[in-house]
């Protein structure tokens, strides 16, 4: 018996453009098979990448799917990703801050990074309203966060006086045993 290996199949998009046709075409089909039929997925919605752009070497954007809303990170032309399991966490840094995504992979796609915004998805009563979601999340996310306040300076310490004062001072060994000699000196 001859025992065929088959090769995976070739990704849907080159690494140099843009990802959002490709995720659209794979995630509709695992909506057609994968997923037809499960309770979770709200009939109102369909598969559509919003607002995916470059970031530094990868491409971000958001992924609404009858069943989920994720930011979504797949590797761009210049980006080397170290091979993960499907599951590991990774911190990918936005304007806004660190964000902690999964791995995940579909042949279709190869390795790509996921971090859930919603799921399930039945709060959109229609399409409309999950795109404006997607975009808003989108727009936050790479909004820069407000640097954080540096905390208010203390006033300054009065300078001491009196005793407290000679006490600042540095003191011979003289100093110090002669100041219980001088009459006067109350301080």
């Amino acid at each position: 018996m001859t025992t065929v290996v088959k090769s995976p199949p070739a990704p849907l998009y080159e690494r140099g453009e843009n990802p959002a046709a490709a995720l659209e075409a794979v995630f509709r089909h695992i909506a057609a098979t994968r997923m037809a039929g499960v309770s979770i997925l709200n009939p109102a919605l369909d598969v559509e990448a919003v607002g995916f752009r470059p970031w530094r070497d990868d491409w971000v954007g958001v992924l609404v799917t009858p069943w989920f809303m994720s930011l979504i990170c797949l590797p761009g032309p210049a980006s080397v990703w170290e091979p993960e399991s499907s599951g590991s966490k990774r911190d990918v840094e936005l304007p806004s801050g660190s964000y902690e995504f999964l791995t995940a992979h579909e042949d279709e796609l190869g390795a790509y990074l996921t971090s859930s915004l919603f799921s399930p998805m039945f709060e959109f009563p229609d399409m409309d309203r999950a795109r404006e979601v997607a975009a808003a999340a989108l727009a936050e996310m790479f909004t820069p966060a407000e640097p954080a306040a540096a905390p208010a300076a203390s006033p300054p310490a009065p300078p001491p006086v009196g005793l407290t004062a000679k006490l600042d001072q540095p003191v011979s060994r003289r100093g110090f045993f002669g100041a219980f000699l001088r009459p006067g000196d109350k301080s």
